[in-house]
């Protein structure tokens, strides 16, 4: 057997070069390989790491399969992480478990190849095109179409808000990749991720944005601007919602942006710029927006004067 053979192989593969089929139930039998899935195996003993699970996952799926959903996303370096939990998942056929040390990924084939999920593998089928992509020598699909099958099978609003900002944040997908993908669902396209396009058409890119916006509509206020710019002697900062004929600008606050006192001080010198410019800067925490709507809602009314 070659010394620079990978790591996985089928079964099949293995006997093509050469290996006996002896061996390979006797290295099983002890223990020194594993048989993850049925006729993939991993020529040593111990757990897989990330890039091994990923190619057991598409040596499973087949010359036709991606890596799809979370495990595409976590390839495109998303902010996301590939389920901890078994989960029934619609249209997904087979028993699949988590793992004790990682979690599940997930592979798309072709609709019509009836091939089960098994092991940590869950196997979606598709109608649209998987296309020929590859991330570090692993075929996976395109971060516009794993966003949105990721944001059809949320069980969350925040979830799909989450999702979509994040690869439009980080130049993954542009809004008309995602729209395009988004009408290929067709009835499958679920109102979350219908709205949640049409809030980044007006100019939203964060989940905090959508709460804010949320707040403003059921209040009755007026449409802002969305992530306005405004020049202060210190350069130029944007608000996530600016009225600009009352000079009223909204903030919602997430945690992730006050991890550190660095960040924290920066964050007070920027609100000092911008409050210098004569803009009275309301600021809301994203909890509070979706715990205390109502009362954001007329602070925001008491500032804009209506």
């Amino acid at each position: 057997m070659p010394h620079d053979l990978p790591f996985v192989r089928h079964r099949t593969e293995l006997a093509e070069l050469g290996v006996d089929r002896n061996r390979i139930r006797r290295a099983l039998r002890s223990g020194r390989w594993l048989e993850p899935v049925p006729g993939v195996v991993v020529l040593h003993s111990g757990s897989l790491s990330r890039r091994e699970r990923h190619l057991v996952a598409v040596t499973w799926a087949g010359p036709a399969g991606r890596l799809s959903h979370t495990s595409a996303l976590w390839l495109h370096r998303a902010r996301i992480d590939e389920p901890r939990a078994a989960r029934r998942v619609s249209g997904v056929r087979g028993a699949y478990s988590e793992p004790e040390d990682a979690g599940l990924v997930e592979v798309s084939v072709p609709h019509g190849r009836h091939l089960k999920s098994t092991g940590f593998v869950v196997v979606h089928q598709s109608r649209r095109p998987l296309g020929d992509l590859a991330i570090a020598g692993l075929p996976v699909t395109g971060a516009a179409r794993a966003a949105v099958d990721v944001a059809v099978s949320a069980r969350r609003r925040q979830d799909v808000e989450h999702v979509v900002s994040d690869v439009l944040q980080k130049d993954l997908a542009d809004l008309s990749e995602l729209a395009g993908e988004t009408r290929a669902l067709g009835r499958r396209a679920t109102p979350w991720l219908r709205q949640t396009l049409t809030d980044a058409l007006r100019g939203m890119r964060s989940v905090g944005e959508a709460d804010l916006r949320r707040v403003i509509v059921t209040a009755g206020l007026p449409e802002p601007e969305w992530n306005a710019t405004i020049s202060t002697p210190l350069g130029d900062f944007h608000l996530d919602a600016y009225w600009r004929a009352q000079q009223v600008g909204a903030e919602a606050d997430g945690t992730q942006f006050h991890l550190s006192a660095r960040d924290w001080q920066a964050d007070l010198r920027r609100q000092n710029a911008v409050q210098g410019t004569g803009v009275r800067l309301m600021r809301f925490p994203v909890p509070r927006l979706r715990a205390e709507g109502l009362s954001c809602g007329v602070e925001l009314r008491t500032a804009l004067g209506l």
